[in-house]
């Protein structure tokens, strides 16, 4: 799930409810508008970014509209370089592109400018579940669970990763062997 930047700003904010409510060409054009009198409008670019990916049925890297929000989040990140948002919205984006690498440096940036995001390390930790690195996965899901417990309910694959790692014995009980950096938690 994407984020978005907080605004004041009306247009803007009539451009994310349209965006919000499912008028996603409406809400490029918007978007658009607004950027062409204010280029700095970070959340706008953002926004547009997110938006231009929802008007895709099947989003591809080569695609147009895929190029364009890739440009938008880079111009957004370069316009506030201690903003996150833009950051962490490449790493959705390079997510659902199945572009794991690229998405996992975008959530590194992301911590970088702002550490305790829990919803970047959850990225990452379910990204390294799709490349198989259980470990990996268990520590940041660990990691992002400590941050924001509530994100836990958006854990079930953990158990599953936990048992591939072979920390899990066949009752499905943890085996307490392993390094405490792996371990999740009782």
């Amino acid at each position: 799930m994407p984020i978005f930047g907080r605004s004041k700003d009306t247009k803007y904010l009539r451009a994310a409810r349209l965006l919000a409510n499912g008028d996603t060409l409406a809400a490029i054009d918007e978007f658009r508008k607004i950027i062409s009198k204010k280029p700095d409008h970070t959340n706008a670019r953002v926004s547009l970014a997110v938006a231009l990916m929802q008007a895709q049925d099947e989003p591809d890297i080569d695609s147009p509209l895929t190029i364009e929000a890739l440009e938008q989040l880079d111009t957004a990140a370069s316009l506030d370089l201690d903003d996150p948002v833009p950051h962490f919205n490449k790493g959705v984006l390079l997510r659902d592109l199945k572009l794991f690498d690229r998405a996992l440096r975008s959530f590194e940036v992301t911590l970088d400018i702002e550490e305790r995001l829990p919803t970047a390390i959850l990225h990452m930790a379910e990204i390294n579940y799709e490349l198989e690195n259980w470990n990996e996965a268990i520590k940041l899901a660990r990691l992002a669970l400590v941050r924001d417990p509530g994100l836990e309910g958006s854990m079930g694959w953990v158990r599953v990763a936990m048992r591939k790692a072979g920390l899990l014995d066949s009752d499905g009980n943890v085996i307490e062997k392993h390094d405490d950096d792996t371990r999740w938690p009782h």
